[in-house]
């Protein structure tokens, strides 16, 4: 086994007892102040259990289809796949919530929870996805704490991170703080460190991080946030290891590795962002998403490969019947801009990559919508044939 130990042990160790501390700090005085008191008539107690339970999912359909020259038989490849997310919700206190949820796909891939229909009608795997702990301290305030989805507590792009991906370790959020009744909307906070591969023999190797967003609504239309990131990876050479071993499934290795198969670059990525909302037209809302990233971690051959850029235009909404969305996305990263494991999955590189996407959606009958997905990928110095990638998937949520 590899290891690649450097500095800022510090900053990270502090980055992380901050968060726990902070929610420690603050769940300690706010649960005690939720115990009921001695004596009081039982007829006000919470609902019954089963009130307090919310089960939640979604369900995929899709065909998928490639092409590629060299790369399939007769340059094609063509298959049908599932994706079923089911779960609940248990609401503990009015400020006190803990999740389960359960995925298929195969548990060795953390950035795809589809399963393919092959194997001769072989039974499916099914694996835990979310088990996790919320609080809402106050209005400003929450943490979770367990293995969770993110996507709702910061502000990341599917190039960084793919959706199917749910972290493991602490997160505390600030929301709102300083909003006021004018333009100024407040700024909302993110602080995580979380656990990555934990080792007998060597250190651990860990994500720890910060995030702030600066939120402005211009008017009662347009809605604009800024912000940046800081992502510090700790022994991120641990999970190469298990790629290069072929113990970890999903994205294959595209950062730059020497001939003992060692990272050449640290990972410490500065994330800056922007979007733009604007909702003038109910029917065709408009959205905009402007992500850059640069490794101040790279090295050597890496310091000439340390920046990555991703952008996204959304045109419409789908979220009723028959209503339509269009979406345009590119993504350009080079080789050692972003650690490749967690990436988007669907443009079939970590890093060192040019690709576009292009969207159509369809609202459908009740909760659900029907998706028409292309891509189109190639190595970003252009030495590769392009990957064409097209997917119809219907998506139902219950």
């Amino acid at each position: 086994m590899h290891t690649k130990v450097r500095g800022k042990g510090m900053l990270k160790r502090t980055l992380t007892l901050i968060t726990v501390l902070l929610l420690m700090a603050a769940w300690l005085p706010a649960y005690a102040a939720e115990a009921p008191e001695q004596g009081k008539d039982d007829t006000k107690q919470a609902k019954k259990w089963y009130d307090r339970i919310k089960f939640k999912g979604d369900a995929r359909l899709r065909y998928e289809g490639f092409k590629k020259t060299d790369a399939f038989d007769d340059d094609r490849r063509d298959r049908f796949r599932t994706r079923i997310r089911a779960g609940f919700e248990a609401t503990i206190t009015e400020k006190m919530l803990f999740g389960l949820q359960i995925r298929n796909g195969d548990p060795d891939d953390p950035v795809s929870n589809n399963t393919s229909y092959d194997g001769a009608f072989q039974w499916k795997e099914w694996n835990l996805a979310q088990a996790f702990l919320s609080y809402d301290f106050n209005d400003t305030f929450s943490g979770i704490a367990g293995k969770f989805d993110a996507k709702k507590r910061w502000k990341v792009s599917d190039m960084q991170w793919d959706d199917d991906v749910t972290v493991e370790g602490v997160m505390a959020n600030f929301e709102d703080i300083g909003k006021g009744d004018g333009a100024w909307q407040g700024l909302d906070l993110a602080l995580f460190s979380y656990l990555l591969e934990e080792q007998s023999s060597a250190s651990d190797s860990r994500l720890y991080g910060a995030q702030a967003r600066f939120n402005i609504k211009a008017n009662g239309e347009n809605k604009f946030f800024i912000g940046a990131g800081y992502d510090i990876w700790d022994n991120p050479q641990a999970i190469a290891d298990l790629t290069l071993e072929g113990d970890l499934g999903g994205n294959n290795m595209t950062n730059i590795v020497d001939e003992d198969g060692m990272l050449v670059s640290d990972f410490d990525i500065l994330n800056i962002m922007a979007e733009w909302k604007n909702t003038a037209s109910e029917k065709w809302p408009v959205k905009l998403n402007l992500f850059y990233y640069i490794n101040t971690g790279a090295d050597g051959l890496g310091a000439d490969e340390d920046t990555a850029y991703f952008g996204r235009l959304q045109v419409g909404d789908y979220k009723k019947p028959w209503q339509v969305a269009f979406r345009y996305s590119y993504y350009y990263s080079e080789a050692d801009a972003l650690f490749y494991v967690f990436t988007q999955s669907d443009t079939s590189r970590g890093s060192d990559l040019e690709a576009h996407r292009l969207d159509f959606r369809l609202g459908g009958p009740a909760k659900s919508y029907f998706n028409l997905t292309y891509y189109n990928t190639n190595n970003n110095d252009g030495t590769d044939e392009d990957l064409h990638r097209w997917q119809l998937d219907y998506i139902v949520k219950f």
